[in-house]
């Protein structure tokens, strides 16, 4: 190509780089490995080599080599993208450009990298998972027709999709891209045949499939042993050790977890060692082996804490849930609860004597504001009485001046009466305070069909530590008033806070055949104002939604404080939903989900296991 000839001779003088003779560059190939494997490229931030890339770019397009033209431009979005030197915005609209002219001049190869590099843009940005989706399939329509000769990126390309499958829970489709993916030509990055064979053992571990699960693990043993990879020996042992643990065959996991802990310690893997030591401490406690579980889950919690991941949800369910079984077998019954109670609750923090210390704070202001509605309640009814002793005189002394007074005093009687009922209004629906009125009591009413929601903000406890009283019910306040005023707007009755806990219903105590739609607005709307939100101080602070629709019974009951509750097992599947739904998203049971799957869109989060369910199918709402 001669105008590499002429791209030598103005280039020299200004970069070492241009110095040196560039290689023949006939095919795509040769480009892509020019630009990808160049060192000169590879060991500078783009501030530095920003000149030459724009410099190679003009020339190329001078010389009429739009292939290499779009993958220098390319080139130059990934490391804008990566060094955060230019918006997200400008990077899509170019890489959208390029991927329309590359379609245009029919440069397949270019148009499949600029997709793909597009869905690893949409991929950064949480809400773009659909959009980033839709571009990795674009790119695999295109790249799945050539060859890794033709198209080097074909197979790290066809392992990345594959990962994004496992990522979303599908996992038979994460299995075929990654299977395909080890057919192909060996990569150059050796160990990418380690995670492919360790992601593919997973994902049949999920579905259940172990004996798959193992020989795919065995085989990235194998890859690591011959590569001298001590951390993907360590992960991959674990890995067959966590499988024979799930098949109950104690004896094959134990030595195999030892070993995945003694090398995650060894190339300082902590995260791993401590979920290993989880299964370990699992095992020991099914054998009764106390002691042995007491040493190995108080090293993992010493090991796991001050660490960057740390707090971190899964890990505190396997170690709180793992202390609880280990106390309540001591006979420590209160600690057991404690661990229990804090396993199924692990909202992004670790158990301490400060969190408990925070929440204490925070119930005490609840309790301070309880008792000043009763202070108020307390105050309107020494009004009310005293006014009612003074029409009683006045009937005695009855005159024309005295009806002026009486028609004062009832007006004024009227309006304390009101501002009573108001203040029961808040705490009641409408309809449940005239029945209380009525000296009906307890109340109990059974519903068919209702839709619950929870709202609970992720990392509360980490927050308020740190903070006095009044900031924390400030912030709660200020959140919870947000919530009232979008309930109130589609028509849910807010049933009470809990802590950091929002709860409300759709669908009683008026029926509504829209139930489940009126609360998947709510939910929406919440997600969609609350995204990004900050506490005064600049924290940053995400809210779980959790959300189930069924039969449930509501009412009132008790003497004193009384407030209209809910409760049944729909009540409790909604609440299962937030504690084990993730931070800014939209978690839902299958059930409401198949109310509302031919209006909004759904994300297959997979079975979980759901406290007192056993595995559920749950989803979420993404739109």
């Amino acid at each position: 190509m001669k105008y590499l000839f002429c791209l030598i001779s103005i280039i020299t003088g200004f970069c070492s780089f241009a110095q040196r003779p560039l290689p023949a560059m006939q095919h795509f190939r040769d480009k892509y490995l020019f630009i990808d494997t160049n060192k000169y490229f590879a060991d500078k931030p783009l501030r530095e080599i920003s000149d030459t890339i724009n410099k190679l770019i003009q020339f190329a397009k001078e010389s009429s080599d739009r292939e290499l033209e779009y993958e220098l431009k390319i080139f130059r979005c990934v490391l804008s993208s990566r060094e955060h030197l230019v918006s997200p915005d400008v990077i899509e609209s170019e890489l959208k450009q390029i991927a329309a002219d590359a379609q245009n001049y029919q440069l397949k190869f270019v148009e499949a990298d600029a997709l793909q590099i597009l869905g690893d843009l949409y991929g950064n940005n949480k809400d773009l998972q659909s959009e980033a989706i839709e571009k990795y399939m674009a790119a695999y329509e295109l790249y799945k027709n050539f060859t890794t000769d033709d198209f080097p990126q074909r197979q790290a390309y066809t392992y990345d999709l594959g990962g994004k499958y496992y990522r979303y829970e599908d996992y038979d489709n994460a299995i075929k891209y990654l299977q395909e993916a080890r057919k192909l030509k060996r990569s150059t990055k050796k160990d990418i045949f380690c995670s492919m064979s360790n992601t593919i053992g997973m994902a049949y571990r999920h579905k259940g499939m172990y004996d798959s699960a193992i020989l795919y693990f065995k085989d990235a043993y194998t890859n690591a042993v011959a590569l001298d990879d001590k951390a993907w020996k360590g992960i991959s042992q674990g890995n067959i050790g966590i499988t024979y643990f799930r098949q109950k065959k104690y004896a094959d996991a134990i030595p195999l977890l030892e070993k995945d802990i003694e090398l995650s310690l060894s190339t300082v893997n902590i995260k791993n060692a401590v979920s290993s030591m989880c299964f370990l401490a699992t095992i020991y406690n099914d054998q009764g082996a106390f002691d042995k579980s007491e040493k190995l889950l108080k090293n993992a919690i010493s090991l796991a804490e001050n660490r960057p991941f740390w707090p971190e949800y899964q890990l505190a369910v396997q170690l709180f849930t793992e202390l609880s079984r280990l106390h309540g077998a001591k006979g420590n019954y209160r600690l057991a609860y404690l661990y229990a109670d804090s396993a199924l609750r692990a909202k992004d923090s670790v158990l301490s004597k400060t969190s408990a210390t925070a929440l204490s704070k925070a119930q005490e202001n609840q309790k301070f504001i309880l008792h000043k509605l009763d202070a108020e309640k307390l105050d309107n009814q020494m009004k009310i009485g005293a006014l009612e002793l003074g029409k009683k005189r006045i009937e005695i002394t009855f005159t024309l001046i005295g009806i002026g007074i009486l028609l004062a005093v009832i007006i004024f009687i009227a309006r304390e009466r009101k501002r009573s009922e108001l203040l029961l209004l808040n705490i009641l629906p409408e309809k449940i305070a005239d029945r209380l009125k009525k000296k009906e009591h307890p109340i109990a009413d059974y519903f068919d069909h209702a839709s619950i929601l929870f709202i609970d903000m992720a990392g509360f406890t980490m927050f308020s530590n740190s903070r006095n009283p009044k900031e924390v019910v400030n912030m709660l306040n200020h959140v919870f008033t947000i919530f009232d005023g979008i309930a109130e707007k589609y028509g849910l009755e807010k049933i009470k806070t809990i802590g950091d806990c929002y709860m409300a219903v759709s669908g009683l105590p008026e029926p509504n055949p829209h139930h489940a739609e009126t609360a998947a607005k709510m939910a929406l709307e919440i997600k969609k104002q609350m995204k990004g939100f900050t506490a005064p101080d600049g924290t940053s602070i995400e809210f779980r939604i959790g959300l189930d629709c069924g039969p449930v019974v509501a009412g009132v009951i008790g003497r004193r404080k009384f407030i209209y509750d809910l409760w049944g097992d729909t009540v409790n599947t909604a609440s299962r939903m937030e504690s084990t739904g993730k931070a800014g998203e939209i978690h839902c049971t299958d059930r409401f989900k198949q109310v509302l799957e031919d209006k909004h869109n759904f994300i297959r989060r997979g079975q979980i296991e759901i406290k007192g369910k056993g595995l559920m199918e749950t989803w979420l709402m993404v739109d």
